[in-house]
């Protein structure tokens, strides 16, 4: 039976955010305000919770071995999830059902659910995501309504209990189709690590904040005692580490196949790569002879995993690239849109994109797209395309790209970048399967060898990471590991490999490429610095954080999929890259043959994004972008 109070949760939502700006955080703000709507029902919810807490801390006083919230969660959490979705946030829970629950350690526990999405509650969020026009970032889909009352009862329990954890939405998938409208997702409760991640933000905004004038001496040297805290905590926990990278690493493989793809490990595969590469150690060497050594596989099998691993490695390689470069200000999100088409248009050529390693459908996808278009791509449309962006790159110069964009592509650069992301690492994936596909067929020649699955791939992924990392970084004390390196006096002294190492234990955490991770954590503190900063008169320009919707759009890259929005990249390439650039070229043209031979292609330029915009600031930098990319336009007259 459906639970009617889901429609009146989220038509609340929408009345109390209608004309302003949807975020994750109004969301927040509103669902708050409805438990607080719900004041005594809540206020026994959490007082049931708090006497049995109590109870279980009273029993702990006699224990010999001392139980933690990870225990009591696992006694109890279901119960109290179970009964918040039914009271307080609109699900019917018996469409809920709790596939397995595993403790991992004292502060660790992985929940795995189920939900059946009926018909009805499908149509409640579909209203909900047109009314915001929310169909890319996921905070009106049920993926970002469950990811909300999830945080919002980890932090009240968090409060409660007065323990250090969070309670996290840390993946979910939809499986469409006919009776599989089935939303399955993972909870994990974790230790959040308050003391590591507070100093660990203070180190980072130390060198942020060196670049700002009149940050006062006193207010740095706090931020530099926390650096050293890091290290102080790194050098502690490393004796501990290999134990915990067990842990660390059945997360992802849980993960991984829970979502039934490999994006969550790409980074930190990269992470651990790129280090094995600064050592003296080969990756494959390590691989065949320390992990592919201890299995009964025939060589040719062993050969496969290796090939499996190799491709893995090179393609998150290219993702963390250019994830790397994926930053707060318009000027780096439009450089990295410079970095991705100088990587797949650099040539010019549109041969090169048919026959690429990666694009592996492009010819096939762009064959049938001509046959729908007026205006097919061909040859000299790439070369045209290709000698645009190369003149475009000046206004990487400028402070506002996004003017261009929106009227270019009908979109800012974050959400084109954004869009960029989630076909590439659907592209990754399916290359990825494919591989896997015809490995098989190789090993089915020899009826020994048992197929690979996607599941068993994954296994041997996460074990041949451990391996590298325990070759690389695991020894008795951090400074014996520095041997392993090339540079052992600098760059891998004792503590920075304690911290490479603790570091790892990051990406459980932030899901992203370690390049992202200072300006992710300093968005995420952006309130609480810019009220420190209010005492010294420092202001810190918004460019300089993710706004919310970037935030959201991490989390949505990560966490949540569904099997009826994807495109392939080749498809997006074409259809999101290609034909708007060719488009806008061709208007160009056809309004420059309108004013004849004698006008100014630069004026022409000018004169049609004044026309399509109220946003122009700045006339000058205007005309000096449009002389630069008029190039484009005089080669072709």
């Amino acid at each position: 039976m459906v639970n009617k109070e889901l429609l009146t949760i989220l038509k609340s939502i929408g009345e109390k955010v209608r004309g302003k700006e949807l975020t994750l955080k109004m969301n927040s703000h509103v669902f708050f305000d409805i438990l607080g709507s719900k004041n005594n029902s809540f206020i026994e919810f959490k007082e049931d919770i708090r006497k049995e807490w109590d109870q279980f801390k009273f029993k702990n006083q006699t224990r010999i071995i001392k139980k933690t919230y990870s225990t009591f969660f696992f006694r109890y959490f279901h119960e109290y999830f179970k009964f918040y979705l039914q009271n307080f946030c609109g699900f019917d829970t018996n469409s809920l059902n709790l596939i397995i629950k595993e403790k991992i350690s004292d502060d660790q526990l992985f929940l795995e659910y189920s939900y059946y999405l009926s018909p009805e509650e499908q149509d409640y969020f579909k209203e909900f995501s047109e009314t915001f026009n929310d169909s890319a970032d996921g905070i009106t889909s049920p993926f970002g309504y469950l990811y909300l009352v999830v945080a919002i009862l980890g932090v009240n329990l968090r409060k409660l209990l007065d323990e250090k954890f969070h309670i996290v939405l840390d993946g979910a998938i939809l499986k469409n189709g006919e009776n599989k409208n089935t939303l399955n997702f993972l909870i994990v409760i974790k230790n959040s690590h308050d003391e590591f991640y507070d100093n660990y933000y203070h180190m980072y905004l130390y060198y942020f904040l060196k670049y700002f004038k009149d940050v006062p001496q006193a207010y740095l040297d706090k931020l530099l005692d926390g650096r050293e805290e890091v290290y102080k905590i790194a050098l502690n926990e490393y004796s501990f580490a290999k134990d915990k990278l067990v842990d660390l690493l059945y997360y992802f493989y849980k993960k991984c196949n829970l979502l039934q793809n490999f994006s969550p490990l790409l980074d930190l595969l990269n992470f651990v790569c790129s280090r094995v590469e600064d050592s003296v150690f080969p990756k494959l060497d390590i691989i065949k002879k320390e992990f592919l050594q201890n299995f009964d596989y025939t060589d040719e099998k062993k050969n496969s995993f290796l090939r499996i691993f190799d491709a893995i490695d090179k393609k998150s390689t290219l993702y963390s690239t250019f994830q790397s470069n994926n930053l707060p200000s318009q000027k780096a999100q439009f450089n990295l849109f410079l970095l991705y088409t100088k990587y797949f248009f650099g040539s010019g050529s549109l041969e090169a994109l048919e026959v690429g390693d990666f694009l592996c459908d492009f010819k096939t996808i762009l064959n049938k797209t001509n046959e729908k278009l007026e205006n097919v791509i061909n040859a000299n449309t790439i070369k045209d395309i290709q000698e645009f962006l190369d003149n475009f790159a000046i206004i990487s110069n400028l402070e506002n790209p996004n003017l261009f964009f929106k009227i270019i592509f009908n979109k800012d650069i974050s959400q084109f970048n954004y869009e960029f992301f989630r076909t590439f690492l659907y592209s990754i994936n399916t290359s990825i399967r494919r591989l896997i596909d015809s490995e098989n067929k190789i090993l089915e020649e020899d009826p020994i060898n048992e197929p690979m699955t996607f599941k068993i791939v994954v296994d041997h992924i996460c074990r041949m990471l451990y391996t590298l990392i325990d070759k690389i970084f695991i020894r008795k004390l951090p400074g014996q590991a520095s041997k392993n390196f090339i540079d052992p006096r600098s760059r891998y002294v004792g503590r920075n490999i304690a911290l490479r190492v603790l570091e790892l234990f990051i990406f459980s955490d932030l899901n992203v490429s370690d390049d992202v991770w200072p300006d992710y954590i300093i968005s995420m503190n952006k309130d609480t610095l810019l009220k420190d900063l209010e005492n010294y008169q420092i202001q810190i320009p918004e460019e300089n954080f993710y706004q919310y919707e970037d935030i959201v759009r991490f989390v949505v890259t990560f966490n949540f999929l569904s099997s009826s929005d994807r495109i392939v990249f080749e498809e997006w390439l074409i259809s999101g890259l290609i034909i708007p650039i060719n488009n806008f070229i061709l208007k160009i043209r056809s309004l420059i043959e309108e004013k004849g031979k004698n006008s100014q292609v630069y004026e022409v330029l000018r004169d049609f994004f004044i026309k399509n915009t109220k946003e122009i600031e700045n006339l000058q930098d205007l005309e000096f972008t449009c002389k630069q990319i008029s190039a484009t336009f005089e080669n072709s007259r």
